[in-house]
C-alpha cells in the first residue's frame, strides 16, 4: 500500500513517527509527504521541516502559497505531480479539510494519476455556527464526491459530514498519535528538581488563550485555601500578562512557574513532571475543543487528567480521568481538591491512563487502524476514473 499525502503538518519528526509506524507494518508500504517549507507560527515560533529517516517514508519539500493559513495552503511545485506519478500510490490522502485548496490539488492528482489512486481526506469539522462562503461550499461539493472513504477527528466532524450527504464509510480515528515512554518516571525527578517544584504540581499545556480555560483554572486554584500546590504553565499566548498578574493580586506568585520556550520534545519532558494536568477549555460561538492531544501526551507520561465536556474531551479521556462541566469553576476545584489530597487516586488514574493511550493512542495503533482502513476501500470496486 502507497500512500500520496498532501498536507502542512508532518514537517516534524514527532508528527511523522505515525508514518514511519505505518510503513513498519509491511515491506509493501510506502509514503510520500508533501509539505511546505515552513512558516513562522504565532504561538510556536518557526515551523521548519525535517526530514525523515524511515527509507519508505519520503518527503517532498515545496514552496506553497499560504504557508500556515490551513484550508488556503497550496503546494506550487510542479515537480509534484511529477514525483507522485514516479511514486504511483494506491491512495491520495489530503489532511486538510474537504473545502480546501489541498483537497482541490488532492483531488486533480488523483485524477492525473495512473491507477485511479483513491482519493480522501482528514477532517476536524468546522464550529457549527461557522458558516461558509460560496467558494468553500463550491470546494467542499466536490471533495466529498470525489472521495470514496473519509477520515474524522471527532464525533461531531463525522456528524458534519454526513449532515453534508456524504454516504461513504467515515472512520473516526485520531490524526496522530503519541509514543509510550518505557519509564516516565526516571525523567520526572531531574525535571523538577530543575523547575524548583516539588509537592503537587498541578499543569496546564497548550495556547494561552482565553477559550482554553486558563484564566478559570487559575481561579479554582486560588481557592484551595491551605493545600499546598504548584502551578505549572507550559506554553504561550496572550493571557501570560494577565495570569501573572493574577497570582501576584493573590499573593500566589511564588506557586506559578511559566515556561514559554519549550519545543515538543521539551513538552513530553515537562509532562512528566506533573501529578495532575488540566485541559478546561470552553466552547464559543465558534471554536470547540476538537481534540486535546495534551490529553493523551499527559496520559502516556503516566500524569492523570482532568478536563471539561467541552468538544471532544470526554471522549478522549473516556473513563481515564475526571471530566467536570465547562466553566463550573466550583466543580473543577472540587477535583482538583480530590487528587490533590488523594495520592492513591493520582496512581490509579495515571495507571488507566497509561493503559487508555496503550490501547487506542499510540502511533503504532493509528497506523494499523489507517491500514486496516486503506485495505477495505482498495478491495471494494473503484469508480471509473475521469478526468
Amino acid at each position: 500500500m502507497r500512500v500520496l499525502v498532501l498536507s502542512h503538518t508532518y514537517l516534524r519528526r514527532f508528527n511523522q513517527r505515525k508514518w514511519e509506524a505505518f510503513a513498519d507494518l509491511s515491506p509493501r508500504h510506502g509514503v510520500l509527504l508533501v509539505v511546505p517549507n515552513g512558516w513562522r507560527d504565532t504561538h510556536f515560533g518557526p515551523v521548519n521541516p525535517e526530514p525523515s529517516r524511515h527509507p519508505r517514508v519520503h518527503m517532498r519539500v515545496t514552496p506553497a502559497l499560504f504557508r500556515g493559513r490551513g484550508t488556503l495552503t497550496f503546494h506550487i511545485d510542479p515537480g509534484v505531480a511529477v514525483a507522485a506519478r514516479r511514486f504511483r500510490p494506491d491512495i491520495v490522502l489530503v489532511e486538510q479539510e474537504p473545502h480546501s485548496l489541498l483537497a482541490l490539488q488532492g483531488r486533480w492528482l488523483a485524477r492525473l494519476l495512473p491507477g485511479c489512486p483513491t482519493f480522501t481526506f482528514f477532517t476536524w469539522g468546522s464550529p457549527p455556527n461557522r458558516r461558509r462562503t460560496p467558494p468553500l461550499r463550491f470546494l467542499e461539493r466536490g471533495a466529498l464526491r470525489a472521495a470514496r472513504v473519509a477520515f474524522a477527528g471527532n464525533q461531531a466532524a463525522c456528524d458534519q459530514l454526513r449532515a453534508s450527504g456524504f454516504d461513504h464509510p467515515i472512520h473516526r480515528i485520531p490524526q496522530v498519535g503519541v509514543d509510550l515512554p518505557d519509564r516516565p518516571d526516571q525523567t520526572r525527578g531531574r525535571v523538577r528538581r530543575e523547575l524548583g517544584v516539588c509537592g503537587v504540581v498541578v499543569g496546564f499545556a497548550g495556547r494561552l488563550i482565553a477559550e482554553k480555560g486558563l484564566l478559570d483554572l487559575a481561579k479554582a486554584l486560588a481557592g484551595l485555601g491551605h493545600l499546598t500546590w504548584t502551578f505549572l504553565v507550559i506554553g504561550r499566548g496572550p493571557l501570560a500578562e494577565a495570569l501573572t498578574l493574577r497570582f501576584r493580586a493573590a499573593a500566589l506568585h511564588d506557586r506559578l512557574r511559566l515556561v514559554n520556550d519549550a519545543d515538543h520534545q521539551r513538552v513530553g519532558a515537562l509532562l512528566t513532571a506533573l501529578d495532575v494536568l488540566v485541559l478546561p477549555s470552553y466552547a464559543t460561538a465558534d471554536w470547540a475543543e476538537q481534540f486535546g492531544h495534551v490529553l493523551i501526551e499527559a496520559m502516556a507520561a503516566g500524569c492523570p487528567v482532568v478536563g471539561t465536556n467541552s468538544g471532544e474531551i470526554p471522549a478522549v479521556i473516556g473513563d481515564a480521568g475526571i471530566v467536570v462541566p465547562e466553566r463550573d469553576i466550583g466543580q473543577l476545584r472540587a477535583a482538583l481538591r480530590r487528587l490533590i489530597e488523594d495520592r492513591a487516586l493520582r496512581g490509579h488514574l495515571a495507571a488507566c491512563g497509561r493503559a487508555r493511550v496503550q490501547r487506542h493512542f499510540t502511533h503504532a495503533v493509528v497506523a494499523r487502524r489507517l491500514a486496516g482502513c486503506f485495505e477495505q476501500v482498495r478491495a471494494r470496486p473503484a469508480k471509473r476514473c475521469t478526468t
